[in-house]
């Protein structure tokens, strides 16, 4: 079961109540192994997705099981046939109906009848119905109709969306291919929101579970049960929430919108929820963790670790695709992007940019890449110092210390372009910290790019160079 389908919404009406690389070593180089940098996986920042705490189930009503779905028209004249439940969420029921007349399938969102009786559920549920027909989008599911029998039963009709959640998505990735599909799919989120925050709606619940994929690449944005409609208030019936009243899903909310803010919740609280979705995609949990109460009060501060100071991930995301979450999840929304389109930039920037560059961490006595192994990256220093180290020859117990790296400073990439093993160590001297760029990326450049071409040329160049001088000065100023 997806992560979030246990963790529905949550609708709070008074403010503070609680809610219910390395290579393996050789023989010779044993001893150092422990030492060794880690190796590398397709997704190395990436260590799974990890199922919410069950306490963040946060829907403060209960379903009213077995009492029948509502009488819609359509089943009361035989022209649509129930086939039944396929989705639940924290207000109702989706089913799945066939229409006889058009011959195709369509999805009928119903109200649970214990919640009918309320006024303003039922207010809300129509109005989500209202909300979501007027936002003609294609990432929108059209709805075809609303009805309400004659026992206040509520239930609309819409499109059947058939494929899997985003959570899906996070849970399965295994390459960086599985997540340029996730940041492009929540590029498309970002224009959804641009077309409906232009229209002055806020979603206000934004997570995983409410955003379906299908089969061709299809994005839907769903469930806008929780939208506030900043616009033209006449496509809505009932009254914006009182100040201090928390709507949405407390592990992907604005501080603002867990602080009850209603007056200060706009189109940069869903910029904040989709940063946390970015999230959650990169670490495989979300940002606010633990049971509700002590969830939503780390929500109302902003309080998470940044995906660049969590010290259980040796590997970070790329630095790049860091800057720009961290940037969504501002606790200031000042200081977020301005708007929806913006973050949408972003997202796609990096994806045409190809900066899938992991930054990788060592501890001070790392052997980041040892001397006469095969290349697998090169890498570029964004913190700490390490020195190239090569072995005497005439006795390889000793290793003489060619040259100090420090932040900024390159190595590996001509044993890459080259195609020769390493000819000197690198080793961390205090903790490192340092992007990786990979053979395949490297080999890309060197056969794709006249760039490339220019960098192989003068690397064959230097080791020509380096064996010349090897031979005139017994072995020394060696290159990793």
């Amino acid at each position: 079961m997806d992560d979030d389908a246990s963790n529905p919404t949550m609708i709070l009406p008074e403010p503070g109540r609680p809610v219910g690389a390395a290579n393996a070593a050789s023989a010779a180089n044993a001893a150092n192994a422990a030492n060794a940098a880690p190796p590398r996986r397709a997704l190395p920042w990436f260590a799974g997705a990890q199922r919410d705490d069950a306490s963040l189930s946060a829907a403060v009503q209960p379903h009213a099981a077995g009492q029948g779905v509502a009488l819609h028209p359509g089943l009361a004249s035989g022209r649509l046939q129930d086939e039944g439940e396929i989705a639940r969420g924290g207000m109702g029921s989706v089913h799945r109906l066939y229409d006889h007349t058009l011959r195709r399938r369509v999805a009928m969102k119903v109200l649970d009848p214990g919640l009918a009786i309320d006024p303003e559920h039922l207010q809300r549920f129509v109005d989500e119905a209202r909300i979501t027909g007027a936002l003609d989008h294609p990432s929108i599911v059209s709805v075809h109709d609303l009805s309400i029998d004659d026992t206040g039963r509520a239930s609309y009709t819409m499109r059947l969306v058939e494929g899997r959640t985003l959570t899906t998505l996070i849970a399965q990735q295994s390459s960086r291919r599985d997540l340029e599909r996730i940041l492009q799919c929540m590029a498309t989120v970002c224009d959804v929101l641009a077309y409906a925050h232009q229209r002055g709606v806020i979603h206000r619940d934004l997570k995983p579970d409410n955003i379906m994929v299908g089969e061709f690449g299809e994005v839907y944005l769903m469930d806008w049960g929780c939208a506030l409609v900043r616009g033209d208030r006449r496509l809505v019936d009932g009254a914006v929430e009182p100040e201090g009243t928390v709507v949405g899903t407390v592990r992907y909310m604005a501080p603002e919108q867990a602080r009850g803010e209603i007056g200060r919740i706009d189109a940069r609280s869903d910029v904040f929820a989709v940063g946390a979705i970015l999230y959650k995609a990169l670490t495989g949990q979300p940002p606010y963790r633990g049971r509700t109460a002590e969830a939503l009060d780390a929500a109302k501060r902003a309080d998470f670790q940044a995906l660049d100071e969590r010290l259980d991930m040796a590997v970070k995301p790329p630095p790049m695709l860091t800057a720009i979450v961290k940037k969504a999840m501002a606790a200031d929304p000042a200081r977020r992007h301005r708007a929806a389109a913006e973050l949408a930039e972003d997202l796609r920037d990096f994806l045409r940019g190809g900066n899938w560059f992991a930054l990788h961490t060592f501890p001070a006595g790392t052997v980041i890449v040892r001397e006469g192994e095969w290349a697998d990256a090169a890498y570029i220093i964004t913190a700490g110092r390490c020195e190239v180290r090569q072995r005497d020859t005439a006795d390889p117990r000793r290793s003489t210390v060619l040259r100090v790296l420090q932040t900024d400073d390159v190595f590996g990439e001509t044993a890459i372009f080259a195609d020769v093993p390493r000819s000197a160590s690198v080793v961390a001297t205090e903790d490192v910290s340092a992007v990786a760029l990979d053979r395949a990326t490297l080999e890309q450049l060197a056969t794709n790019t006249y760039l490339g071409k220019y960098i192989q040329a003068l690397a064959a160049r230097f080791l020509d160079v380096e064996g010349q001088l090897r031979q005139a000065r017994s072995g020394a100023g060696a290159q990793p």
